[in-house]
């Protein structure tokens, strides 16, 4: 039997597969800048973004008690997914870690179909938050904003990007100052709406008895029942959408300093963060809205279209008040917070690629240029790379360019369900490789409060269910968009793993014996 000393011991074979790993293959020298603080607050102040402010009509609409349901049955999911990211980030603390642990514990096949789409999911929802926040600003009707969208989209993309070569610190500053801002919104927002609740005596009145179970969304299944239960179901996803995101958090512990106790003050009260950030919102929502709002029910996509306004809009206040045009104005720094997250996360997916035991089949000078960093340890290839194709957004209006745009969003649709979904795999293999490496998951510096190893199970089926059930609308009328909107993330995935598993000659699931845990572990993975 092997002592708790053992993690400390590398086989012979594994030491010469680190050696054969060292020769092909480049690491990225980032330094790790980015404070307690800074962590703190990014996660604090990253589940609040463009998901919270405007993806939540998708969920009113199903009406209150469906929507609190699904925003409780999602949260399980969100918790067991940032607990399980927690344990193995702490452990192994590496650069974008939640992108190369698919790389280590699963197969470099599976690991670069995953990481090629996430990468190009923050890429693309960069080019659509530079396209929201274009539309938001023409709310204050400027007659240069009106004639100049190409201009001002471009600029807000130099400002964000320049901001993103600056050292790591310098973006863990900003998104410190923007996270307690988006903070102090959120409070300020719940408390001016219990007073008008109270004030205007609502109560429950917006619980109307005949909309309670939400409207129908579909109109073409005859069944209430099936069209009800779709309907829920299409929902999922979009939920989903508003808590996207909340494992980005892991991505940043390659640069955080003191990782070992910093990442784990991040994680402890995300519970918290979810009930009150979510949940009591989603509620004073539905108290402040009805479910077949007409401003809620639209395709407007101005900034009043932002349930959060539209609440308040309901209870008297003018649009031209100067509590809404103050929200207005954080709500379009929180987008530009959002689109400055996606550069940054984009840019750390990608370099976590570079770091993964995959030599690509491909001369390491190919993708050399992708791991260069500059004396404050800035992966500035990486994040060119990334921001660039957020320039799409420029170009969207002409017709090759908006079919391109369009498939890329596709392909975007349920790449963070997959991620979810594939977190939850690597950590019951995580748990499998502690054990066949005799290594004492009890004596772990971090560790959940709750057992994970079923919860990731729940999520493993119903994240599974949530993909699947998304496109059951073309069981009653079939529809080529929206079937690839729906199943293109997931089809592209099985043919790439399927294909790069065979063109490599490896297994889908490297063998367990296989596995190097102890190359990359953190010093402090265990506690004394």
């Amino acid at each position: 039997m092997v002592d708790e000393t053992s993690h400390l011991l590398v086989s012979s074979e594994v030491q010469g597969q680190h050696q054969q790993y060292e020769e092909h293959h480049q690491h990225v020298h980032t330094k790790r800048l980015l404070q307690s603080r800074h962590i703190e607050m990014i996660s604090l102040g990253g589940i609040i973004g463009t998901g919270l402010f405007i993806g939540v009509r998708s969920q009113l609409v199903t009406g209150p008690i469906i929507s609190l349901l699904s925003y409780a049955y999602i949260s399980i999911i969100c918790y067991t997914i940032i607990q399980s990211v927690g344990e193995m980030s702490c452990f192994m603390p590496i650069n974008g870690s939640i992108c190369q642990f698919q790389f280590k514990f699963l197969s470099n096949s599976i690991g670069l179909s995953i990481n090629i789409i996430y990468w190009i999911s923050w890429s693309i929802t960069l080019a659509l938050e530079l396209s929201l926040i274009y539309e938001m600003l023409t709310f204050w009707e400027f007659q240069f904003i009106q004639d100049n969208p190409i201009l001002i989209i471009f600029s807000i993309w130099l400002i964000l990007t320049l901001f993103n070569l600056f050292p790591v610190n310098y973006y863990g500053e900003i998104e410190f100052m923007i996270s307690i801002l988006k903070v102090l919104f959120i409070i300020c927002w719940i408390f001016i709406s219990i007073y008008l609740i109270l004030h205007n005596n609502i109560g429950f009145k917006n619980w109307d008895r005949k909309l309670i179970w939400g409207i129908d969304t579909i109109h073409i299944i005859k069944n209430p029942i099936q069209s009800k239960a779709v309907n829920i179901l299409s929902t999922l996803v979009s939920s989903c959408f508003t808590f996207q995101s909340i494992e980005s958090i892991a991505i940043c512990s390659g640069e955080i300093k003191d990782a070992h106790t910093s990442l784990p003050k991040a994680i402890k009260y995300i519970l918290v963060r979810i009930v009150v950030f979510y949940m009591l919102t989603l509620f004073l929502l539905t108290i402040l809205i009805k479910c077949d709002d007409p401003n809620l029910t639209n395709d407007n996509n101005d900034i009043f279209s932002s349930p959060f306004l539209i609440g308040l809009i309901n209870c008297g206040i003018s649009s031209s008040s100067f509590i809404l045009g103050t929200f207005n104005s954080i709500i379009i720094i929180c987008m530009l917070s959002a689109a400055n997250s996606n550069i940054y996360f984009g840019s750390r997916c990608l370099i976590s690629i570079i770091e993964s035991e995959s030599d690509l089949d491909a001369p390491p000078h190919m993708f050399e240029f992708l791991s260069i960093t500059d004396s404050h340890g800035v992966p500035y290839p990486a994040i060119l790379l990334t921001s660039s194709i957020g320039l799409i957004s420029l170009f969207s209006k002409y017709k090759t360019i908006e079919i391109l745009f369009k498939l890329l969003i596709n392909l975007c649709a349920t790449s963070g369900l997959i991620m979810w979904l594939f977190i939850s795999i690597c950590y019951l293999r995580f748990l499998k490789i502690l054990k066949f490496n005799n290594l004492n998951y009890n004596h772990l510096n971090f560790k959940s409060s709750i057992k994970l190893k079923w919860l990731n199970w729940f999520a493993i089926i119903n994240i599974i269910l949530i993909i699947f059930s998304n496109g059951l609308i073309n069981i009653w009328k079939f529809d080529w968009d929206n079937f690839i909107s729906c199943y293109l993330t997931s089809i592209i995935l099985v043919i790439c793993t399927f294909s790069l598993s065979w063109y490599w000659n490896e297994p889908i699931i490297r063998p367990i014996e296989a596995i190097d845990i102890f190359t990359d572990q953190s010093p402090y993975a265990f506690s004394k």
